[in-house]
């Protein structure tokens, strides 16, 4: 009898599981209720047991694929008779802190060449210990490492650097009522920016451009999840509301609301390690939109204002990734220069 064994429901937020580990290897015995393969979900890492005895003839899923609820993963194979079945195999938690139940030993199977080889099992302390070195990412997580791995191989990334004179937002940061997120300044600047270079709106699509919503991203780490907010028409907005906005919003994802949580596509994204004593760095591109604007700390700088004059000054390193297939240097270049100004002007 050949029987079908496909991923049962584990009742998960994800639709889909990662295939972690094969325990058994085609070829060998399988008994019924025997560990076959060990996965991970949204909450748990899980060993799913076969629900028939028999020979495992083949695999259909390999270790660190993403394996949806109902997708045929294995085929076993017994003596019963020809005909052929469909079953869902059953899971099991896998504790870490207990022994996982025991590999069948390891049966030689002939090369090519006639030389016998041995197939090699990890000891079930090995698998173990595999498992407590791994961390499981979030949903969220997982999302973000898909997108930033899909935008460094799909879009093609060049990146601009200059600085800028961080006395005049300081200033304005000082003298408000109101403690300013850095982070509204850059979003103000950008905004104003975007007026005059109507091009950064726009994103790739295929054989022609397609314009992006009216707003602006800025990329926000809780709890080590990243999650971009959208800043809709923020030449709208005071800098105090705009500041209050970005607050609120960090306080929603915070509370885990859902709605804060969402993906808005936006102009550019703005991605500020200032905090972080960064003095600069370059940034992956947020599909769909074509650019992103790196901040660095604002730090005391030695600047010369001429022949002879030398001042120290409050100074902001900028990055700008920009998609080449939307933009071209020195238009982007121009488009820098101006967010500098923008920013001195305040």
């Amino acid at each position: 009898m050949r029987i079908e064994i496909k991923m049962p429901d584990l009742a998960t937020t994800d639709s889909e599981v990662t295939l972690l580990h094969w325990l058994v290897e085609p070829g060998q015995t399988v008994k019924l209720g025997q560990p076959l393969l060990e996965i991970e979900t949204d909450k748990a890492t899980m060993e799913v047991e076969s629900i028939a005895a028999g020979v495992l003839a083949a695999v259909h899923a390999q270790p660190g694929e993403r394996v949806a609820v109902g997708q045929l993963v294995a085929v076993i194979e017994n003596e019963l008779s020809e005909s052929a079945t469909s079953v869902v195999a059953q899971p099991v938690i896998a504790q870490l802190d207990r022994e996982p139940l025991a590999s069948p030993a390891p049966t030689p199977s002939p090369m090519l060449d006639g030389t016998p080889r041995v197939s090699l099992f990890m000891s079930n302390k090995a698998r173990r210990l595999q498992r407590e070195n791994m961390l499981t990412l979030s949903p969220i997580q997982r999302d973000v490492a898909r997108r930033v791995q899909e935008a460094k191989q799909t879009i093609p990334h060049y990146y601009l650097h200059t600085s800028a004179n961080a006395e005049p937002m300081a200033a304005l940061r000082g003298a408000s009522k109101h403690k300013l997120v850095w982070d509204t300044f850059f979003v103000m600047a950008a905004a104003r920016a975007l007026r005059s270079f109507e091009k950064m709106q726009f994103r790739f699509a295929g054989d022609s451009l397609a314009r992006n919503p009216n707003a602006i991203g800025i990329a926000i780490d809780v709890d080590d999840e990243l999650f971009v907010m959208a800043v809709d028409n923020p030449l709208a907005l005071t800098l105090e509301a705009m500041s209050t906005q970005i607050t609120d919003h960090v306080r929603r994802i915070k509370h885990g609301d859902p709605t804060a949580k969402r993906i808005t596509p936006t102009w550019l994204t703005i991605s500020n390690l200032g905090g972080e004593n960064i003095e600069s760095f370059q940034a992956v591109i947020n599909p769909p939109g074509a650019a992103i604007l790196s901040i660095g700390k604002i730090m005391p700088t030695v600047v010369a204002k001429g022949i002879g004059q030398i001042v120290i000054e409050q100074r902001v390193q900028l990055g700008l990734a920009v998609d080449h297939r939307v933009i071209n240097g020195r238009y982007a270049a121009r488009f820098l220069g101006q967010i500098v100004h923008e920013l001195e002007s305040l």
